[in-house]
């Protein structure tokens, strides 16, 4: 029985196939989601380097302002000759940015003093020392904009841009410092631009906290996908980190793997329901031909009869079930005594292999005992039984042989009357090797409306000839012409000894079957008349038919 097919009801237990077909649609499933988050995050990636890209050049933007200010107020400086129209005009410029300082400086040594100055952060006279004098020495040596480290912490936070250059008085540098304030993160609307972004600027090429000039969130730093961007200003560099705070695809299109997910588990749901109720009902199916298989099997076991001990006649049958998934047939053979001293000898084969074959055989074979039992002919009994079949549809069509082995003479040798249906001719096997087809007595199939007078064929058997009655399944072979495969079986039945046993016979005639599997049911039948001297010892020889179990697929 195949794995996994019961005859029973199998409960709620899935079958294998519909198992590993889940099994399989998950993984495929698993897989486009796969795929679909990673098309969504190349495509959130690809936005998010855009969107970088694009704030980044409203910050060049907003940089390129500084040092326009400062060229501006160092060439008033450079041009006139007092410092009051320079004083004016960065005192004007804090003014309108509150928070902003505007001052010329001038080198004294190691430090820088503050020539003049607009704005509260510093005042004329005033030494600048430290980071704020370190921007402004190298502003001064690369004639360029630098920037300041932020200085102070909190609420007093300063940074402070430095410009040297043609524009400034030789010796001089212009300075502008703004105050920054503590690092907290804007109110912002929905429809602000970039409100879907988190942006920080740092003051320095890395992200180092103490350096951050703004951020849009506290959470620092940035995690998740972030897009780093090294922004020049001046001869300083600064550090631009972008991340994106929702998906910048679309709620629909980010919302793709989860309804491949959904999508995918009822569509592996619904295909592996579909793969259960297909198994089920081939298991169903399968259980039924299987409970009718081992009805047809034990009704085969049954019909087949064990034969006879028949003084004078050494008598052996086989039977060879077709190939697997075929052994029921309505192949048969039958030996029984007719009379005084006469044995009928039958070889059958109703049309099919299925229990309604093996239903007719059934129903032939009784028929054929019930007429031979009260005496008539052979060629009677066959025409009674073809009236049968056409009156009753006992079998669609069918073909017999039905003999009769006469009492011996005082030589031992007997009489052989027969009548044959459509069926193969019987082989008759004589002492000195010779074989011979008993074509005589030959009529058309049982079940044919023929309506034809059925004839006998007669001959002798001496002590030590064989008679061999077969089914088509022993000479029928694909390519083959029938007549060659009879001619090969005669060929086999002349190279036997003369005191061949019939189930020496019935070996051999095996024996000449190709290996593999068989297309149709064989049914044998050899009968042996035994010499006057056996007689005596004969042993009661039991049929040797064999109808193997079902094996399980």
């Amino acid at each position: 029985m195949p794995p996994g097919v019961s005859d029973g009801p199998r409960g709620v237990t899935p079958h294998r196939s519909s198992a590993l077909a889940l099994a399989i649609l998950i993984v495929l499933t698993a897989g486009g989601v796969f795929f679909a988050r990673a098309i969504v995050r190349g495509q959130d990636s690809r936005l998010l380097k855009e969107r970088a890209n694009e704030v980044q050049l409203v910050f060049n933007s907003a940089i390129s302002v500084v040092p326009t200010t400062l060229s501006s107020l160092g060439s008033i400086a450079r041009d006139t000759r007092g410092l009051g129209l320079f004083t004016k005009e960065a005192t004007e410029d804090a003014a309108a940015s509150p928070g902003e300082t505007f001052a010329l400086l001038r080198r004294e040594g190691n430090s820088f003093v503050v020539v003049a100055a607009g704005g509260r952060g510093l005042s004329a006279g005033e030494t600048i020392t430290g980071p704020r004098a370190a921007a402004m020495a190298l502003a001064e040596e690369r004639s360029a904009l630098v920037s300041t480290a932020i200085i102070g912490a909190g609420d007093d936070r300063f940074l402070g841009f430095a410009l040297g250059g043609p524009d400034v008085p030789r010796g001089d540098v212009m300075y502008r410092e703004s105050a920054l304030g503590p690092v907290t993160a804007p109110r912002e609307v929905g429809t602000a631009p970039f409100h879907e972004l988190d942006v920080v600027v740092y003051a320095s090429a890395q992200p180092v906290t103490s350096q951050v000039i703004v951020a849009t969130t506290k959470q620092l730093p940035l995690r998740g996908s972030v897009v780093r961007l090294v922004i020049p200003v001046g001869a300083t560099r600064w550090l631009l980190m972008v991340s994106s705070r929702q998906s910048l695809v679309g709620s629909l299109a980010s919302f793709a793997p989860w309804a491949t997910a959904i999508a995918g588990v009822i569509g592996s749901l619904l295909i592996a329901l579909l793969f259960e109720q297909q198994a089920r009902r081939h298991d169903a199916a399968l259980g039924l031909y299987l409970a009718e298989r081992r009805i047809a099997e034990s009704l085969q076991q049954k019909l087949l009869p064990h034969l006879p001990a028949v003084p004078g006649l050494d008598i052996t049958s086989c039977y060879v079930p077709a190939s697997e998934g075929q052994q029921l047939g309505g192949d048969w053979f039958d030996v029984f005594e007719v009379g005084a001293e006469s044995t009928g000898v039958v070889i059958g084969d109703v049309m099919g292999h299925d229990i309604n074959a093996a239903a007719g055989m059934a129903q032939l074979r009784a028929a054929l005992r019930a007429y031979a039992l009260v005496g008539t002919e052979p060629a009677e009994v066959i025409s009674r039984l073809a009236r049968l079949v056409e009156a009753f549809n006992m079998a669609a069509l069918a073909t017999v042989v039905y003999g009769v082995i006469g009492p011996a003479d005082r030589d031992g040798a007997r009489p052989f009357r027969w009548c044959n249906a459509g069926h193969p001719p019987p082989l008759l096997h004589l002492p000195g090797g010779e074989v011979a087809e008993l074509t005589e007595g030959s009529s058309g199939v049982l079940g044919a409306p023929l309506g034809e007078d059925r004839q006998e064929g007669e001959c002798i058997l001496p002590p030590g000839a064989s008679l061999v009655l077969y089914t088509d399944g022993l000479v029928e072979r694909p390519g083959v012409p029938l007549g060659q495969s009879i001619e090969q079986l005669c060929d086999a039945l002349r190279e036997q000894l003369e005191d061949a046993t019939a189930g020496d016979i019935c070996d051999t005639i095996l024996r000449l079957q190709p290996t593999g599997e068989t297309r149709d049911d064989i049914a044998l039948l050899a009968a042996r008349v035994l010499p006057f001297e056996n007689v005596a010892r004969a042993e009661v020889f039991p049929s040797r038919y064999a109808v193997e179990p079902l094996r399980r697929p």
